[in-house]
């Protein structure tokens, strides 16, 4: 029998791929075919009668929480209050950001909608991840898993040109592999601001530096905690160059220049929010206890078995997974490997209630952790 953890996860998937199909039901006449299936899914996961039984009930539930639709959860989830489909019945950032942490196989052979579905919307984490990094894993070089993983998150978007004469001659990026395709960038991250291929341009965000959406005058980051909120500052100026950008968040973010769409390329976006997005907060945490003297720090250490391994001088250890959730029920449904939990400091209302959930584990933010191994006393004489 399917537990509730597994139920509440066939569910979310289900409601997810409807939302991007009915998003997508204008071009694509395969879309109804799919809201249908997933209805039946969604009908048998929650037994005859609980739950919408026609594609049209389904539909309507999609402009509502989604904690309407699921079984109910032991903890509170921010998964209970994400809307798939906005008023114009687009495909909201909410969605991306909290449902497809939750995808699930639905089924076990042949599945047409992967034909025209995005992957993020019904591939998981851990396939996207096996599929990059296959070769890497099988060959056992350890520093070249590192070195491609770092590539695909510091480096998720550019010019394809000068992309790989990074990766092939940048002290940073050595042994680093090609394992992620680099696809044009999607046609909502362009900007037209005069005609030909020379009047189109995208705006990197500045935390991942992947292309961010444009909605008419309104530029931003598709992952709202990287808060990379700006509209468009005026018309393009003499010369051909792309408009700039005025942030119109709080946060304290530099302001990205236009780059030209000719000659640009990004990694698919199943590849950004599952390896680049999750990344963004390892590197941070890397970065932080770089600046600690006598502190050594290994990422992905074993192939990922965890996310870093911290050494002292005095050899003292910890095991560290990062992990950015918007919903800590996710994180504590498949508790993580190492003994400290390290959420970023967006997710720190996470911090207790994950200690809740994660006996025998500590559980901190970025920051708080930083503070504790700058604060890891030596034995007295040690270096």
């Amino acid at each position: 029998m399917v537990d509730a953890c597994d139920q509440r996860a066939v569910v979310t998937t289900a409601a997810l791929r409807s939302a991007v199909a009915w998003s997508r039901r204008a071009s694509e006449e395969r879309a109804w075919r799919e809201v249908a299936r997933m209805t039946g899914v969604i009908m048998n996961a929650r037994g005859p009668g609980d739950g919408p039984v026609t594609p049209a009930e389904l539909v309507a539930s999609l402009r509502r929480p989604l904690g309407e639709l699921l079984p109910p959860a032991g903890e509170p989830s921010a998964l209970d209050a994400a809307i798939l489909l906005d008023g114009d019945d687009e495909f909201t950032e909410a969605a991306m950001e909290i449902a497809c942490d939750y995808n699930h196989a639905l089924f076990s052979g042949s599945d047409p909608a992967t034909e025209w579905l995005p992957r993020w919307a019904w591939q998981r984490a851990e396939q996207v991840e096996r599929q990059l990094f296959h070769s890497l894993i099988q060959s056992g070089s350890q520093a070249a898993y590192a070195a491609s993983r770092r590539f695909v998150i510091e480096r998720p978007a550019g010019n394809w040109r000068q992309l790989a004469e990074e990766r092939n001659s940048s002290d940073a990026y050595q042994g680093a592999r090609q394992v992620a395709d680099y696809v044009a960038i999607p046609p909502e991250r362009i900007f037209q601001f005069a005609r030909g291929d020379a009047g189109a341009c995208w705006w990197p965000c500045p935390v991942c530096r992947w292309p961010m959406r444009v909605q008419q005058q309104n530029v931003q980051c598709t992952y709202s905690p990287h808060q990379a909120r700006f509209r468009i500052g005026g018309r393009a100026v003499a010369g051909g160059s792309a408009p700039g950008l005025v942030k119109t968040s709080a946060a304290r973010l530099r302001t990205p220049q236009g780059r030209p769409v000719a000659g640009s390329r990004c990694v698919d976006p199943a590849v950004w929010r599952f390896i680049t997005v999750p990344g963004i907060p390892e590197l941070e945490l890397e970065r932080k206890l770089a600046g600690i003297a006598g502190i050594d720090v290994q990422l992905w250490p074993v192939k990922d078995t965890f996310d870093a391994l911290v050494t002292a001088a005095d050899g003292f250890q910890w095991t560290v997974d990062v992990k950015d959730h918007a919903d800590a029920a996710r994180i504590a449904n498949d508790p993580p490997a190492a003994a400290h939990v390290v959420v970023p400091g967006y997710r720190k209302g996470q911090v207790n209630q994950l200690s809740r959930m994660l006996p025998g584990k500590r559980v901190w933010t970025i920051e708080r952790f930083h503070r504790h191994v700058r604060d890891h006393e030596l034995p007295s004489g040690a270096a």
